[in-house]
Order: structure tokens, then C-alpha cells, then sequence
């Protein structure tokens, strides 16, 4: 279990963190990951949306810690090397220096086992980013992957970024920080989302009817949305089934499809 952020009492989250969380339960799921999914998780900073912790092939243990963040302008430097906002890189780096000491910690909070060499910090955003931020190197996202829907990802170098590591220069770890952060731009917006979770959540049930399959969306999705707002444990890939909203999900198709049949006798 984990405690919730204070502010999630006053910052309402979005549809389109809800679909995320839902997505990202799914692909870890069927990717067959260990995993554990934390939502607005306290003691984490500005990177306290969604909070990831799995093992894939390599046995280490991978975190990743994200904000998302859901508009129509684009990203622009301005924006980054502002002092407050939504994508100030002076928050991210202070929520990184927050969530390092966080690992290996005796102190009460999330327990991070490991270290940010493992780690990425996320801003993933169905926007674009302005022309002069974009990159043509390519960017090393490891077993993350499953977080993408499309889109491009960001990281910064210091011969096309030179305004950002000078931006931050002063800060003792800024290019540890900026190593292990990432912009996962123009991903899938909020209705989009919808189009990424459908087949996901089809090749869990493979026993799902194409005409069951948005009753069964609608229901995973309110499953999810009510651990999202109400609930402080982690989804994990061995959830007790009475937790589990994919069993929840199974559980009402199984009563939708006993109410039909007897409705037809």
C-alpha cells in the first residue's frame, strides 16, 4: 500500500490519466512483466502521476516515474526553463533529487529498491514539442517501451540542447537528471487512448466476442478510474482476485452473459 499525494484531494485528475493507468496495467500485464502501479504516490514530487516499478528480462528492478500532461499547444523552450509550470525542468530535477533519496531509504514512504541508474523520469504529453527541441539522435528508452502509443520521444544532448544544460548548470547532478529524463511526445490523446486499450485488454480475454468488447472496455475502464480515485495499493500483476479488475471485468461479462441467456429462455 502506499499514501496519496495531497494535492490529488484538489488537482482532479483526468479522463486521459485514467485511460493511461488502464493501458499500462494492460501491456505489463500481457507482456507478463512483475510489476507494481502506483497512482498520484506520495513523496515523489512533481513526478507523482504514475509511478512503475517491473522486472523484464534483465533481473534488476526498472522504475519509472511520470507526469502526464494532456493539451493542444506545443511544448516550447520557454516553457522548460521556466521557473514554475507544467514542464519546468527546475521542478523535474528537484522531484529527481527528491525521488533519489528515496531509494534503498529506512524512512516511512514508497520503499525504491535500486537506484535512478535504472530509472526514467517522463513527461508524456499528446502534444508536440516546438521544431528547435526536436532531436534526430536516436533515444534509448530500454524495456519502457510498452509505455509508448505511437508518437516520438525526447532526450536532450548537450551539442542540440546547449540552452538547457546551460539553463540548468548550476545544479550539482543536472546531467544525471537530464540522462534519465525523457518527453514522450505527441502519444495518444484522450479518445485515441481508447483505440490502444481495446486490443490489450482482448488478448487478455481471449474467450471475449467482438460484440462484448465495448461493454467489457467500459467496464475495465470504471474499474480502473475507481482505483485511480479511491484506492492506495498498487495494481500488480498478482492482485488477489477480489482486487484484480481484470477478474472484476470477467466477473460482470459472466453476469451479463447469464442475464441474456435467461432473458431468451
Amino acid at each position: 500500500m502506499y499514501e496519496k499525494d495531497k494535492s490529488f484531494i484538489d488537482i482532479q485528475p483526468t479522463i486521459f490519466q485514467y485511460k493511461f493507468c488502464a493501458l499500462i496495467f494492460l501491456r505489463a500485464q500481457n507482456s507478463r512483466y512483475t510489476f507494481k502501479l502506483g497512482f498520484n504516490v506520495k513523496g515523489l514530487g512533481k513526478s507523482d502521476n504514475v509511478f512503475v516499478e517491473y522486472l523484464d528480462e534483465d533481473p534488476r528492478k526498472k522504475h519509472i516515474f511520470l507526469q502526464l500532461k494532456s493539451q493542444t499547444k506545443r511544448v516550447t523552450m520557454k516553457q522548460l526553463k521556466s521557473k514554475n509550470g507544467d514542464f519546468s525542468l527546475r521542478k523535474y530535477y528537484d522531484s529527481y533529487i527528491q525521488v533519489e533519496k528515496n531509494f534503498n531509504s529506512i524512512d516511512e514512504g514508497v520503499k525504491l529498491e535500486g537506484s535512478t541508474d535504472d530509472s526514467l523520469f517522463i513527461i508524456y504529453t499528446n502534444a508536440d514539442v516546438e521544431e528547435k527541441l526536436k532531436s534526430n539522435r536516436y533515444t534509448d528508452i530500454g524495456g519502457a517501451k510498452f509505455l509508448r502509443t505511437g508518437g516520438y520521444v525526447l532526450q536532450f544532448n548537450e551539442e542540440e540542447h546547449k540552452d538547457i544544460y546551460e539553463h540548468l548548470q548550476e545544479l550539482p547532478k543536472h546531467r544525471e537528471f537530464l540522462s534519465r529524463f525523457r518527453i514522450f511526445y505527441k502519444q495518444a490523446d484522450e479518445k485515441e487512448m481508447e483505440w490502444d486499450i481495446k486490443p490489450e485488454l482482448q488478448h487478455n480475454f481471449r474467450e471475449l466476442l467482438d460484440s462484448e468488447l465495448e461493454v467489457a472496455y467500459m467496464y475495465f475502464r470504471d474499474f480502473v478510474t475507481d482505483w485511480c480515485e479511491n484506492s492506495d495499493w498498487f495494481l500488480k500483476d498478482n492482485n488477489p482476485s477480489d482486487n484484480g479488475p481484470l477478474k472484476k471485468t470477467l466477473e460482470k461479462l459472466k453476469n451479463l452473459r447469464k442475464s441474456i441467456i435467461e432473458s431468451q429462455i
